[in-house]
């Protein structure tokens, strides 16, 4: 019930609020001055923040006061990290997420994916084809694109200058420039009917750039994404969600539990005296996850170690290769699922975060972990 509505029926039936001030406070909806007053005394007022919240809110600008789904998260040291989700919830720790700000938007948009070079400069992805630049660690952030009518999923950013971003409809984005002009770079070889939806884009030790999406889509460059190879696709039937590298090899996950590893090779693996990438022929192999949830996001360390969040929990990963069943994060009851994850550090620390403002920090063992935020 919208709050004017709900404040006007319960001065209309002239009823103490008390019987009303505690569900609709506990919604995050309603809040009176006078818990024990009658409604014709009762003020509609914006409370602080609970006191057991530690999250720093806006003090201008639009408040939400129910935590929304969360996709995004990219921490680039134990301490600092962001974290994003639906109606443009974006919130920063510096101190391993103790406590959080959250930084205010001048739209609704769901933030998909952010990804910071170091901790002042970063990207962010939305699903209404805006790209957002920050160069004071998300204090401030500048919207430097709009790709029209296109729902922006992935982001991976080399350095301060340079950044790719994908999205649906085959869009690939790539600037050289820090973000002030963005070139549309064409998935060429793609003989499929329909564009593919793209989810995500890594880059390999040599160079080599890796996309997956729709229709079992993985495509690799090897000139910064100038031109594309798109690989056999093992299962056409499957999307692809995610993909991370480590040296020569791409671990992608995908809807349905599927998992497939791209190995690229080095140059031991090519003829004598011949260290070019184009050399270098993929071998594409399906891996069995151990489960058939929709799998949302993975993170791989430089040995190929980490873990992939999907629909219920988390399934570990050694090597490239996945070394437990599908892991219970939490024991709530409803629907769970977790969208994003990030490392805090080379050490095995993971941020995990998902539905209902979940933002969870765990270990590789994934035991015990700790909830990071207090709606």
């Amino acid at each position: 019930m919208p709050a004017v509505l709900a404040v006007f029926w319960i001065k209309s039936m002239n009823l103490p609020v008390f019987k009303f001030a505690h569900a609709a406070a506990a919604a995050g909806v309603l809040y009176f001055s006078q818990p024990g007053a009658l409604a014709e005394q009762a003020v509609l007022t914006i409370p602080d923040a609970s006191p057991r919240s530690n999250i720093e809110l806006p003090t201008a600008g639009r408040v939400r006061f129910a935590p929304d789904n969360l996709f995004a998260v990219d921490f680039v040291s134990d301490s600092v990290g962001w974290v994003g989700g639906y109606y443009g919830t974006l919130m920063k720790t510096e101190d391993g997420g103790g406590h959080w700000k959250r930084e205010p938007l001048p739209f609704t948009d769901l933030i998909r994916r952010i990804d910071f070079v170091d901790e002042a400069i970063g990207i962010a992805v939305t699903s209404r084809g805006k790209i957002l630049r920050s160069e004071d660690g998300g204090a401030h952030w500048e919207v430097v694109h709009i790709e029209s009518g296109i729902n922006l999923r992935d982001v991976y950013c080399l350095d301060a200058q340079t950044a790719w971003v994908v999205g649906h409809e085959a869009t690939v984005l790539h600037t050289s420039d820090g973000g002030k002009t963005w070139q549309t770079q064409a998935l060429s070889g793609y003989q499929g009917r329909d564009l593919p939806r793209l989810n995500g884009i890594t880059r390999l030790e040599d160079g080599r750039l890796v996309l997956v999406g729709e229709f079992g889509l993985i495509a690799s460059s090897i000139d910064d994404g100038l031109s594309w190879e798109v690989l056999d696709a093992p299962d056409a039937s499957v999307t692809f969600t995610a993909v991370d590298a480590w040296r020569s090899e791409a671990l992608i996950s995908g809807l349905g539990g599927k998992l497939t590893m791209v190995r690229f090779g080095s140059d031991s693996d090519v003829e004598e005296g011949s260290g070019r990438l184009m050399d270098r022929v993929p071998t594409i192999t399906a891996l069995s996850s151990g489960t058939d949830a929709h799998l949302f996001d993975l993170t791989l360390d430089q040995d190929g170690d980490g873990v992939i969040v999907g629909q219920g929990g988390v399934v570990r990963v050694k090597a490239g290769l996945p070394v437990s069943d599908l892991l219970p994060l939490e024991s709530k009851p409803g629907f769970l699922w977790y969208g994003g994850v990030s490392k805090t550090s080379e050490h095995g620390g993971y941020v995990v975060v998902g539905a209902n403002g979940a933002v969870l920090k765990t270990e590789f063992d994934v035991s015990d972990p700790e909830p990071l935020v207090r709606w």
